[in-house]
């Protein structure tokens, strides 16, 4: 696969597999979590190809999106309806990344996403050409959160 994945989220790492759990999330979904839920998938699905199909980053960035996520944010809309629970711990995510979103709650979560998203389509068309710039691994990284979104939404 390319980079370091704890157990708990190696279930997506297949072909397909976190992609099949967004779209049955979304089937299973209705109204303002539907539609951040579809702005996901998109997003998943852009992000996937430069991960995974050697897609140049600078050929998709301007396709994610997260005008959703502003829009159910700048409406109040409370993220942790959609799962209300915090963010539940494993032993593979010691000695990782993961480990710091235990106890955490969804809205931190997809917050993050966005953030990360959104910080990915300003600064990347103006570094990309800087050796210091990695954005592949910004790309994972999204990667692994939306992974460990979808990990929470599922227990």
């Amino acid at each position: 696969m390319g980079f370091f994945v704890p157990e708990a989220l190696s279930i997506f790492s297949s072909a397909g597999a976190a992609l099949q759990a967004l779209v049955d999330w979304r089937k299973k979904s209705r109204g303002n979590t539907r539609a951040i839920v579809m702005e996901l998938e998109d997003n998943y699905t852009y992000l996937k190809m430069v991960a995974f199909d050697g897609v140049p980053l600078e050929n998709v960035v301007q396709d994610l999106s997260v005008s959703e996520y502003k829009r159910l944010a700048s409406e109040g809309y409370n993220f942790n309806n959609i799962k209300r629970q915090k963010i539940e711990g494993d032993p593979s995510f010691e000695g990782t990344k993961m480990a710091n979103w235990v106890g955490k709650s969804t809205e931190e979560l997809i917050d993050s996403i966005y953030k990360k998203i959104g910080e990915l389509k300003i600064t990347y068309p103006h570094n990309k050409n800087n050796p210091k710039y990695r954005g592949s691994v910004r790309v994972k990284n999204i990667i692994k959160l939306i992974w460990l979104l979808l990990k929470h939404v599922q227990q």
